[in-house]
């Protein structure tokens, strides 16, 4: 049975469809966000350990991630951090749940507390990502964590406690997950599950960074001798699994790895790194993104019955528009331009460019990157978490980049890049240009590191937006935003006939003769969830 949209969802939409083609009207510049890093005062200095400190493997190479949920009900947003492991500790230390107490102090600084073992958690497998949503639809939510090798799925007890049941119910895996996302692509009330796979990998079967066979080429970039990959190592396949409930009672639910039969198999294989999920035609059911690594990027769209046919080359988002693969690390998903459509924009290797793709409506997407300006001031930067953001709660969605080498022998050499790197933070104008907000952003935004993902998150309920960015073998940064002053809208749906956190209904408000519009998703740009 068809459950569509949430239904309080649907009705707001119907009570603001006479406004849908309006868009807000550029305007002059609020005053800009204002980034303090305020992670350790808040107590979250522990270093996220993502490989060995010489990447001289691939697997050093993708950072770890991490995910917001309120997991114990209390309504403070509460947060999860991925850890990954080294060749020579290949157990690495546990992934961390940290319960936020609040600003007890009122000094705007919450208070994160590390409750790993109460909540019975603690993987200790080379974790990557994680993907929260209530899969079983009572109430709270769960954990789906990525990693090499098994996966794990954390059934949130009700209790403060967590319960891994990935065995039992069939999304264990024996792959090398990187990110992953929710979705009720069958339009059951159940969310299936997309996850993306990287590399068939191996520490026997691939040698470090130097130590090829003398009859072999090394790996190099720019004049610097690397690991080697992703290209000419074996691609591992994304995986697909459909829920189909739990017919037991048992509370694990029945999931069934259905990549071939939803039409989930691209032509050629790819190097999955980030996806998100989205209404990309605007016809009421989840289409599906894939930012590849190397190769081009894959859009699935929904037949309308949970099954799929991938698009992405005929809707102009496979390549750059030069007609040239990129290297997909992450996926922003919002509508930048106000116009009621989605649009995209994907980060990429350095000396390339991250690229914007506007939605003009019937499934065809235009590459916008350079006359927007993003192609340009993303040349030397390597992009991973990236999201639109309304950062200065002017009506129009920013853009903020999290960017980190995965070389660190480019430090000291001409290659015009650097393995640490400072954030990208981009004021959207109004008329489709992004520009450098006027400031400069906050202090934190000089912060140098090798970053991964970006959670956002409004940690004090004050409307504007903070964000926590994972960094490379290093603690996060927690951004808390000072400067953002204007007027602002927070939306919580709970379904009733659909899945219950209300994954792809879509919210639009007016704004006098304008609307804004959002999509409800858990995934993040990479490796993440909020």
């Amino acid at each position: 049975m068809s459950l569509g949209r949430p239904t309080a969802a649907v009705a707001l939409v119907l009570v603001l469809a006479a406004c849908a083609e309006s868009r807000p009207e550029p305007s002059e510049p609020h005053p800009a966000p204002h980034f303090v890093d305020i992670a350790s005062a808040a107590g979250l200095d522990v270093v996220q350990v993502a490989g060995g400190a010489n990447a001289d493997y691939i697997i050093d190479s993708l950072g770890t991630g991490g995910a917001w949920l309120d997991y114990d009900g209390d309504g403070d947003p509460d947060l999860y951090l991925v850890q990954g492991a080294t060749k020579d500790a290949p157990e690495g230390p546990p992934d961390r749940l940290y319960r936020n107490d609040g600003d007890d102090d009122g000094n705007g600084v919450p208070e994160f507390e590390d409750v790993t073992s109460a909540a019975g958690l603690g993987d200790r497998n080379w974790g990557v990502g994680v993907a929260v949503a209530d899969y079983d639809n009572d109430g709270d939510p769960d954990l789906y964590v990525t990693n090499w090798g098994p996966n794990r799925l954390y059934r949130n007890d009700g209790d403060g406690s967590f319960t891994d049941v990935a065995a039992g119910a069939g999304v264990g895996g024996a792959d090398w997950s990187t990110s992953a996302a929710w979705t009720d692509a069958d339009l059951d009330g159940d969310l299936d599950l997309y996850v993306t796979n990287y590399v068939d990998f191996g520490f026997d079967r691939y040698p470090a960074r130097g130590e090829q066979p003398a009859n072999a080429e090394p790996c190099v970039w720019r004049g610097v001798e690397i690991f080697c990959g992703p290209r000419n190592l074996e691609p591992s396949p994304d995986r697909y699994y459909r829920n189909d409930g739990d017919p037991d009672g048992d509370g694990i639910p029945e999931f069934v790895e259905a990549t071939e039969a939803a039409g989930l198999v691209p032509l050629e294989p790819a190097y999955g790194i980030a996806v998100r999920v989205l209404d990309a035609d605007a016809d009421g059911d989840d289409d599906i993104y894939v930012a590849n690594d190397s190769v081009q990027n894959l859009l699935f769209v929904n037949q309308g019955d949970g099954s799929f046919v991938e698009e992405s080359i005929l809707a102009g988002l496979a390549y750059s528009e030069r007609g040239t693969e990129q290297a997909g690390m992450g996926i922003a998903v919002g509508d930048y331009d106000g116009d009621g459509r989605l649009d995209l924009a994907v980060t990429n290797f350095s000396h390339d460019h991250d690229t914007l793709y506007r939605n003009d409506g019937d499934l065809l997407f235009t590459d916008v990157s350079f006359p927007s300006g993003l192609g340009t001031a993303s040349y030397f930067t390597l992009g991973w978490g990236i999201d639109f953001l309304d950062l200065d709660l002017d009506g129009w969605q920013d853009l903020f980049v999290c960017h980190g080498h995965v070389y660190p022998q480019v430090d000291g050499r001409d290659t015009g890049s650097t393995f640490r790197q400072v954030n990208g933070l981009y004021r959207n104008a109004g008329d489709g240009t992004l520009l450098s907000f006027e400031g400069g952003g906050g202090p934190a935004m000089a912060i140098e590191e090798a970053s991964r993902t970006l959670l956002p998150v409004d940690l004090e309920g004050d409307g504007d937006l903070d964000l926590l960015v994972t960094n490379v073998n290093a603690p996060p940064n927690l951004l808390r935003n000072d400067g953002a002053l204007g007027n602002w809208l927070s939306v919580r749906l709970r379904g009733t006939r659909s899945n219950a956190d209300g994954i792809g209904a879509r919210v639009v408000a007016t704004v006098g003769t304008a609307s804004l519009m959002r999509e409800i998703r858990r995934e993040a740009s990479y490796a993440g969830s909020v």
